[in-house]
């Protein structure tokens, strides 16, 4: 892979994108900058059967760091997959120990704050899927976000009427071990939540349903 040292320092740290570049230069590995998505902060993606180069897509609007560790995530599962290990669990042990290792050299080059450090040592003892499920670390990460709207769900009370970025309505219903569960007001579906996802309650209205499935919005009356 011929990566552009200058094109990296655009999305991680300065002090990474050299040591970046020298390790995946020697590999046949496709990096593609998308437009965000909701669902992931990344993917890997062999190709095999389409005969193209596998390739590592990540969302263009993460922090540095965030986008460094995606990086390294999905690069893992590349090592995995060049290995051989076809039938290895998507996040089992193999991919854990690549990117532990990964991280580790990282770390030890100076590229993250000091602040993070403690989290990122806990973090690749027993990496998750990914960093949004650490909520811990994530809060830190998103401390170099630029500044977004929104408030995260797990501050609002349980019951509040909320909607997301795509405008859809939800209301909180209780926390579930590490995730909230949210109604769907469209279809009453039930959904659950990471509690650091971002969201926008309707905090001076109230709803009523006239039919269902339809919702008016009045002013909320102050007691």
């Amino acid at each position: 892979m011929d990566i552009n040292t200058q094109i990296l320092e655009k999305y991680i740290p300065s002090e990474a994108s050299a040591i970046v570049s020298r390790l995946l230069d020697p590999h046949e590995l496709e990096l593609r900058i998308v437009r965000s998505r909701t669902t992931k902060y990344g993917d890997f993606n062999a190709s095999v059967r389409k005969k193209k180069m596998p390739s590592i897509t990540i969302n263009n609007n993460l922090n540095p760091y965030s986008f460094l560790i995606t990086l390294l995530h999905e690069f893992a599962h590349y090592l995995v997959w060049k290995d051989g290990r076809f039938y290895a669990k998507p996040h089992g042990r193999t991919w854990k120990n690549h990117f532990r290792q990964l991280m580790e050299t990282m770390m030890n080059k100076g590229v993250f704050p000091e602040s993070m450090l403690p989290l990122l040592k806990g973090h690749i003892q027993n990496p998750y899927a990914t960093s949004c499920t650490d909520v811990s670390l994530f809060r830190e990460l998103s401390n170099f976000d630029p500044d977004r709207p929104g408030v995260y769900i797990e501050d609002l009370p349980d019951g509040m009427v909320f909607h997301t970025a795509d405008d859809r309505l939800y209301r909180k219903e209780k926390k579930i071990r590490k995730r909230i569960l949210c109604t769907r007001l469209k279809n009453n579906k039930k959904y659950l939540f990471s509690p650091i996802y971002k969201v926008f309650p309707l905090k001076n209205k109230q709803y009523v349903m006239v039919f269902p499935f339809v919702f008016i919005f009045l002013p909320h009356k102050q007691e």
